[in-house]
């Protein structure tokens, strides 16, 4: 036999040879290669004024529909919220701390008609003055947080219920912090309190995809739509809503480029219950953006919860009892009950939301990443002390529908 006759047997021989050694090579982990969204900087903030539950309380009874209501009502209302503080954009409830160059947006009449009766346009000049230098501060701390650029940031998120404007405040935060004006741009509204978890979606699926990092802003400024129209249940909404804004910086990395003890973000997953459609409605009128919340919405947070988490948790083989962190949606005292009884888990487990309750109340979509914020501290804190910190959680909040919106965090 020739050498041209040897030629194909002496290739066949070397591809099985080579086949034999990439076989033999020491794989790599598949978690390696997989591009996980993870937070980069975090950062919050709200508004100048903080207003103790008792003042608020006073200015409620001193309403036109306020003081309608049957004597106790409010003081029950409000006593039992288990908020101590808030903080709101508009100096009207805080009246110690007004200034003379910030009126009060609710100047009472001199005929005695209600006060709080303003057109939707004047509600929203009011949030676009507050809500800019606040949403601008707190997106530039997350970003200097992150340790990044301006020109790092590929995609902006901005959620709101609170404020709706054309153009927004995606327009106004590319001007303020001086973002590219090339930056990708995407608006969230009237998610109401899960709108956060909307927000970390969109930015999520931007960071699997690209090299830049995507910035996600929630800011809500329900002080600026306060009425007492519907006595009671504006009376409760006066009494849990504060104004806030959190903002966070996503980056796409492998668990072996990610910095030590970085928080990702595994998966989200939503849920839309059956028949609570009224547990939570949003509506925008003349007057206003308004919410009505059921009398049943504890009840269907209890019922729905523990199948939601379940199957969230079945998606990753992952149990229960290996949850070592949860970011419940502080939306008021009744919501983390219910969660807490719909899941099983204790005071201590839901301490971060109960802090947030206490000293911000409910601020709709900021309210999980304040929670989210006390979380990371805390995991930081134990990691210069040489402990392990947090090892994997969930974070979920609620939208109208009613909807439960979740994301899976494990510390890489």
């Amino acid at each position: 036999m020739d050498s041209s006759d040897q030629l194909p047997y002496l290739v066949a021989a070397i591809a099985i040879l080579i086949s034999v050694f990439m076989a033999m090579q020491p794989k790599k982990a598949s978690g390696s290669e997989t591009k996980y969204p993870i937070i980069l900087g975090f950062a919050t903030g709200n508004p100048e004024y903080k207003v103790m539950q008792t003042e608020a309380l006073k200015v409620a009874k001193t309403s036109p529909g306020g003081s309608q209501i049957a004597p106790g009502v409010l003081d029950r209302i409000y006593g039992n919220s288990k908020i101590t503080s808030r903080y709101l954009c508009v100096p009207d409830f805080s009246p110690s701390l007004k200034r003379d160059d910030d009126p009060l947006f609710y100047p009472p009449t001199d005929d005695g008609s209600d006060w709080y009766k303003i057109p939707v346009n004047v509600r929203l000049d009011k949030f676009r003055e507050k809500a800019v230098p606040l949403v601008s501060a707190v997106c530039k701390k997350a970003v200097d947080d992150a340790g990044i650029s301006m020109e790092d940031i590929g995609k902006l998120v901005v959620v709101s219920s609170t404020g709706f404007l054309g153009p927004g405040l995606d327009c106004a935060i590319i001007e303020e912090i001086g973002l590219s004006r090339g930056v990708d741009r995407a608006l969230i509204g009237f998610m109401g309190c899960a709108a956060a978890m909307n927000g970390f979606r969109v930015g999520m699926d931007y960071v699997r995809s690209h090299e830049k990092a995507a910035l996600v802003c929630c800011v809500e400024l329900s002080s600026v739509h306060t009425t007492f129209d519907d006595n009671i249940n504006d009376s409760i909404l006066h009494a849990i809503f504060g104004d806030g804004c959190a903002a966070a910086v996503l980056g796409g990395r492998t668990a072996t480029e990610a910095p030590k003890g970085a928080f990702a973000i595994i998966d989200d997953h939503a849920w839309l219950m059956e028949g609570t459609e009224d547990g939570i409605t949003l509506s925008i009128n003349e007057k206003g953006i308004s919410c009505k919340l059921s009398k049943y919405l504890p009840q269907y947070i209890a019922k729905n919860m523990k199948g939601y988490v379940d199957g969230f948790l079945e998606k990753h083989d992952l149990p229960f009892e290996d949850v070592d962190f949860w970011a419940v949606h502080p939306g008021g005292r009744r919501i983390i009950e219910e969660a807490q009884n719909g899941l099983g888990l204790t005071e201590e487990q839901c301490k971060y939301s109960w802090e947030v309750l206490d000293t911000y109340g409910n601020m709709l979509s900021p309210s999980v990443m304040f929670v989210l914020e006390l979380i990371l501290n805390e995991h930081k804190d134990e990691l210069k002390k040489g402990n392990d910190g947090f090892s994997q959680g969930l974070a979920f909040s609620f939208s109208p529908g009613v909807g439960a919106e979740g994301i899976l965090l494990k510390v890489l």
